[in-house]
């Protein structure tokens, strides 16, 4: 009998039918033969709810409070989806984070797991019961403290205990069919990938795209985790997730552009930060990196002394509370732009073709799209832009590349690169195979 981890996205658990279809697939699954645990974020905007409730109450809520009061988003589907199990004649028991043994560094907001202790699953699992889990939330390692893992937090915690029990796979179901080349809501032309590998779903989520959190890709390629992302609400094939380059040997590709997907992120901000010397840019980017902000189109410009980069709109108060405990003399300016939409156009041998660049750059020209900052990355080049023309810049580099590559079909090399069944595992790779002296994850049978 093998093991699935199941994940159901906030769209997924949003009602009472959603909970009973969410509900109604786990109890298949175990008439297939396969065990279950599943994994649930909060209800369908509950997450928002509760920000906006904190942010009601103070402009800058203790970190502690706020992870807390986030948190009961979780506690709340976990366990609505265990009532609805046992309506359905499936034995099931809401666990949270810390009864699933997610342990994390402790940073609240943005905790990042360094260990699983999955024992008390592995019990229940033995006698015949489907746990539940909370995604999104862990115990701090060092305080003892309940911390969340941040937004797209439960994707994570769902790959992590497919590592730590050894799963066949983590299914995620959310509310589309799969890994799409663009955002289909506003790209009519964006068709589903069949599958796709860890390193291109990694630039994706980077990049915007919504249907995974990047931290999870990240464990899933270190675990060698397959990830199958599939509709709550259909049944189709959905988009897998793997260490595979999805249709045949890399080496055929290793002189061609391949083109993944164009994704999109809006409410970004650019930092700018003048008199930034050699010397004190690495304690910068050190003193971010400790709250734990991701920053993204990074530069230093050494005859500037100036250090440029992206954050989410929304962390920028972080930044400026973190720069603004920094030493006299750090820097001597910072500016900020208003918020910005960043664009990014993903794909494989993008540093051996810097033509493609040029393309990228004409195309938006051509449509009208005025560019503030462009980075140029191993396999994705993102552009900055106004935040109104987004769409029309995402519409434009699909059109650009993604459309036209489907057109060129009969090349026989168009669509080879997204076609998932010749590439498939047959099953997740035992515990053992694990790295020595790795500490993510701990797992109560392991031999070692």
């Amino acid at each position: 009998m093998s093991l699935l981890i199941q994940k159901f996205g906030g769209t997924s658990v949003a009602d009472p039918e959603s909970l009973r279809n969410a509900a109604r697939r786990i109890a298949t699954a175990r008439e297939a033969g396969h065990s279950v645990v599943a994994v649930v974020s909060a209800m369908g905007g509950s997450t928002d709810g509760l920000v906006g409730l904190a942010a009601q109450l103070s402009q800058r809520p203790a970190d502690r409070e706020l992870d807390l009061l986030l948190s009961t988003g979780e506690l709340a589907s976990a366990s609505a989806l265990s009532i609805a199990l046992c309506e359905v004649g499936v034995s099931a028991v809401s666990f949270t984070g810390h009864d699933a043994g997610i342990i994390t560094d402790g940073v609240h907001g943005r905790a990042r797991i360094v260990d699983v202790d999955p024992s008390l699953l592995e019990m229940h699992l033995d006698e015949g019961t489907v746990p539940v889990v909370t995604g999104f939330q862990g115990i701090s390692s060092t305080s003892g403290e309940l911390t969340t893992l941040g937004r797209g937090g439960s994707d994570t915690t769902a790959v992590a205990l497919t590592a730590a029990l050894g799963a066949t796979a983590c299914e995620i179901y959310t509310d589309i069919e799969g890994v799409f080349t663009a955002d289909p809501r506003y790209v009519p032309g964006a068709y589903k990938l069949d599958c796709l590998a860890y390193e291109d779903m990694c630039e994706l989520a980077v990049g915007g795209a919504k249907i995974l959190a990047h931290s999870s890709v990240e464990y899933a390629s270190t675990y060698q985790v397959p990830v199958h992302v599939r509709s709550s609400f259909d049944t189709s094939d959905g988009t897998w997730v793997n260490n595979h380059f999805c249709g045949g040997p890399a080496e055929i590709f290793s002189e061609r552009f391949v083109p993944t997907g164009v994704a999109h992120q809006t409410g970004q901000s650019h930092c700018r930060l003048g008199g930034v010397e050699e010397g004190t840019a690495a304690a910068v980017f050190a003193a971010l990196a400790d709250a734990a902000i991701p920053l993204d189109m990074v530069s230093f410009r050494t005859q500037e002394d100036a250090l440029l980069f992206t954050v989410q709109t929304g962390d920028q108060p972080r930044v400026s509370g973190v720069l603004g405990e920094m030493p006299r003399g750090t820097f001597t300016s910072c500016d900020w732009s208003e918020p910005v939409g960043k664009v990014s156009l993903v794909g494989r041998a993008l540093s051996a073709h810097p033509r493609i660049l040029s393309q990228v750059l004409e195309s938006l020209r051509d449509s009208g799209v005025a560019l503030g900052d462009v980075a140029v990355y191993a396999k994705r080049i993102s552009v900055t832009c106004r935040e109104d023309a987004v769409i029309s810049a995402v519409a434009t580099l699909h059109k650009a590349f993604l459309e036209r590559q489907q057109e060129n079909a009969g090349t026989g090399l168009a669509r080879l690169g997204w076609q998932a069944s010749k590439a498939l595992p047959a099953r997740r790779p035992d515990k053992a195979m694990r790295a020595a002296g790795n500490t993510l994850v701990r797992t109560a049978k392991r031999a070692n």
